[in-house]
């Protein structure tokens, strides 16, 4: 980019890095500096909006434009504010807001704390350095290496709906999470670890919402915490093929995150299409994905759309019952993760139970 510094006719610098010669220790176009004259350092990032329907080459020179046009703005408030100490700017593209935003001294909580109340934002992690928009490349910086939201591909209505668009809503979690299903981490829980999978997806989602550093826990990792937690399990075998359920995973949630969570408790079908505008309100409140325990089985909801008129119900539904690799085509085309009706919900629990955990999404100011 090239930004005039003070006191100059053209270009502060123009370097190109030679990255072949710098890796194998040869020469390179960097020259000697004097740090003690260097002048402050400045992180800057920018963001710019483009207009739909452009042509190509409209499109580059216009976020050329902007972009530099961006960088000149930061520059000049970065030498306003930061002096000789230097400054840092992030974008970031909360939720609740309808923009981006790039923030000086983001690194600062005091600083995300004023821009919280600015933006009236929720006293939530939205605002940290790791928050910020990362480059086209760059995978989330809590990521395993796991599927990232594939429901995202299952679109915001099930094919079937025939809800009134008027009296039809659609609600789906906030942020991301990774889909952990049976077979992965070199574990083979297939026909009994469904959820402990289920679990594993619910604490990916707080990582991935940077409410904890902690890992995702294994399975053998979830029984040993089982183990010290819960009377019940005292005696649990680790290694073993034990079962859990949706009550476990509401202990762990609990003690492993420090998540308050609250339990709904479904006799059948009917009456779990009784409960959907609360599950609804979690969604839409929490924001939290929902454990699921489905007579025998272990689920999570990540959406749900809901006709108010007809009562009518469509669960979106992250399977961990899946035993293949992990390609986004096969999982959704198969039905692994997408839109499910209350009639498939009857046939998985045989006219049995369904229970739900809902964890709370944590709020104060030490999230900030």
């Amino acid at each position: 980019v090239d930004v005039a510094g003070p006191g100059s006719t053209g270009a502060v610098a123009s370097v190109e890095v030679l990255s072949a010669g710098l890796a194998a220790g040869g020469p390179t176009n960097f020259v000697a500096m004097d740090l003690k004259q260097a002048p402050a350092s400045y992180r800057l990032d920018v963001v710019a909006y483009l207009e739909l329907g452009l042509p190509a080459e409209a499109q580059a020179a216009s976020a050329a434009l902007a972009l530099v046009a961006a960088a000149k703005r930061q520059l000049s408030a970065a030498r306003a504010l930061g002096g000789e100490r230097g400054l840092s700017f992030r974008c970031y593209a909360p939720a609740g807001l309808d923009h981006a935003v790039c923030l000086p001294c983001s690194e600062d909580v005091a600083a995300r704390a004023r821009y919280h109340q600015l933006l009236r934002l929720p006293k939530v992690p939205l605002l940290l350095p790791e928050c910020a928009l990362p480059w086209a490349d760059e995978p989330h910086s809590r990521a395993g290496g796991k599927l990232i939201n594939p429901h995202l591909n299952c679109g915001p209505r099930p094919g079937w709906w025939k809800g009134s668009e008027s009296t039809t809503r659609s609600v789906f979690i906030r942020g991301m999470y990774e889909y952990s299903h049976y077979m992965q981490d070199n574990t083979d829980d297939n026909g009994w670890g469904c959820a402990y999978r289920a679990l594993q997806t619910s604490v990916s989602w707080y990582r991935m919402q940077y409410y904890t550093e902690k890992d995702i826990p294994g399975i053998q990792d979830i029984q040993r915490l089982l183990k010290r937690i819960d009377e019940a399990h005292k005696d649990i075998v680790i290694g073993s093929k034990k079962w859990i359920g949706t009550v476990e995973g509401m202990y762990l949630l609990q003690d492993y995150l420090g998540v308050e969570c609250k339990m709904m408790y479904c006799q059948d079908t009917s009456d779990m299409a009784s409960q959907v505008p609360q599950m609804l309100n979690h969604l839409a409140t929490e924001g939290t994905p929902i454990m699921m325990g489905a007579g025998q089985y272990a689920y999570t909801l990540v959406g749900l759309c809901f006709d108010s008129a007809s009562g009518e119900a469509g669960f979106m539904i992250v399977d961990p019952h899946y035993t293949g690799k992990d390609e986004l085509k096969n999982i959704t085309q198969k039905g692994w993760v997408g839109w499910k009706n209350l009639e498939w919900f009857e046939k998985m629990t045989e006219g049995g139970f369904i229970n739900c955990c809902l964890p709370n999404a944590p709020r104060g100011s030490e999230h900030i």
